[in-house]
């Protein structure tokens, strides 16, 4: 069997051999991390940086690569997504017999390597984009599995978080899962120590309740080692190296401390709730309590006073996974006709949708090239912006929308704004959005075209 050293080697190989058979400009860099089952290199490409999964030959073929074919088709249903929290990923399949995942690069290295250096006003933020990235899964029927430290990468000023390993994901409502619920073997595909009783020794069967309760969990084992400055159980991990049974016990029966001086009590109450070892208990809580919200953290400053939370909503109604979702709903839908619109017109656009300022807005931008005709000796670079936003009205929710053209030739660039009438959330929103975004972009082009007289004129 070859080592580990030999098993990068050979990936590292083949990632360079990946990489020359790539337009210039592609090249491999160091080494990023060996997971179980993959190394992920460093990968230099036109559009920036990318890191470059190499799964082993074992992963790569029979039963376990088709398991793991199934995984990276999972994660490529989310290829396109605008989660700024959460790795993305370009492309997968197979390449000279082995599996392989082109991702985003992520700012920064592993979090569990930084934890003694985050300044402790940073922890409720790198908790609340973690949490953001739980959400968006969820809106999504998903599960991660795997949230830890050593998951999660982190800038070198502590402002961008990144969840990585989307490979573990799991449709929340899928019975039996990839490889995990059948034969009766029941592995458990998440790391031990960050994984509560209940999924640990399989005690529940797996639905919506357990991944709930398993999220809330690893949020809290997150939250204890940004306060505790180290992972969770390090000094039982380190004493039952030989002892997998101990350590499994421990697991299960001991309850960390979660203790600090310089970190707010609404943080410390919070993790010693999420690493509740009864499931149901820990579940009273939301992904949303893990939000850097200000009425988020007055509701927990008054638990700590005492005050009862019996009347919280239960998981399965949280407003914020459905805001989120509608919110994403509406953008795509969005996206989708404005393309056709486009496409009737012969026209084919490079189009995107990034998150924008907050939660509730969107930003969708279309771009393409005219070509230079005899009429007009230079091409023309055309840009229609659309930034989609979610208000709160007396009266209940609308959208609203601010679009800006602008036009780029010879040098010489033209920019106009105008912002669309909001529009109540309710049926037939979608159209009648769409109808807008349509209609002012005929406006647009005409204040582009007077623009371009009157400077030509002046």
């Amino acid at each position: 069997m070859p080592t580990e050293s030999e098993t990068n080697t050979e990936a590292r190989g083949l990632a360079c051999r990946w990489c020359a058979l790539r337009a210039p400009g592609w090249s491999i860099g160091n080494q990023l991390g060996a997971g179980g089952t993959a190394p992920v290199f460093e990968v230099s490409s036109p559009y920036g940086l990318r890191a470059l999964k190499i799964y082993d030959a074992a992963f790569s073929a029979g039963e376990k690569g088709e398991i793991e074919q199934k995984r990276i088709d999972q994660q490529l249903a989310l290829k396109g997504h605008d989660c700024s929290s959460l790795v993305e990923v370009y492309e997968g399949g197979k390449f000279e017999d082995r599996l392989y995942l082109l991702m985003s690069r992520a700012p920064g290295r592993e979090l569990e390597k930084r934890l003694y250096d985050v300044p402790r006003n940073k922890i409720r933020h790198i908790l609340d984009q973690v949490a953001k990235a739980a959400l968006f899964l969820r809106a999504r029927e998903l599960c991660h599995r795997d949230i830890k430290a050593a998951n999660i990468f982190i800038s070198d000023d502590f402002s961008e978080i990144t969840l990585l390993d989307i490979s573990v994901i799991r449709n929340i409502y899928d019975p039996v899962g990839l490889g995990t619920d059948h034969d009766g073997q029941l592995p458990v595909l998440a790391t031990a120590r960050y994984s509560p009783p209940e999924y640990l020794f399989r005690l529940l069967e797996p639905g919506p309740k357990v991944w709930h309760a398993l999220n809330i969990y690893q949020l809290g084992a997150l939250l204890h080692d940004l306060i505790m400055r180290e992972p969770l159980f390090q000094a039982e991990y380190m004493k039952s190296a030989e002892n997998r049974y101990r350590f499994a016990w421990i697991i299960a029966t001991t309850i960390q401390k979660v203790q600090s001086v310089d970190v707010d009590q609404d943080l410390l109450l919070l993790a010693r709730r999420a690493l509740d070892k009864d499931w149901e208990r820990r579940s009273t809580l939301r992904l949303e309590d893990f939000l850097a919200d200000s009425t988020v953290q007055q509701a927990h400053a008054l638990q700590f006073l005492g005050w009862p939370d019996g009347h919280r909503s239960s998981p399965q109604t949280d407003d914020i996974a459905a805001r989120l979702r509608r919110v994403s709903e509406i953008s795509s839908s969005l996206e989708g006709a404005i393309l056709l619109y486009l496409r009737k017109n012969e026209i084919t656009a490079k189009h995107e949708v990034k998150p924008g300022e907050d939660d509730n807005s969107k930003v969708l931008t279309f771009h393409w090239e005219i070509p230079a005709t005899d009429s007009q000796t230079s091409s023309r670079s055309i840009r229609f912006k659309l930034i989609l936003k979610k208000v709160n009205r007396p009266g209940g929710f609308r959208f609203s929308i601010l679009a800006t053209l602008s036009t780029h030739t010879s040098g010489t660039e033209r920019e106009v704004k105008m912002e669309v009438p909001e529009l109540p959330d309710e049926s037939g929103v979608e159209s009648a959005l769409a109808s807008q975004a349509e209609s002012v972009l005929a406006k647009l082009a005409l204040e582009i075209i007077r623009a371009d007289r009157e400077m030509r004129g002046a």
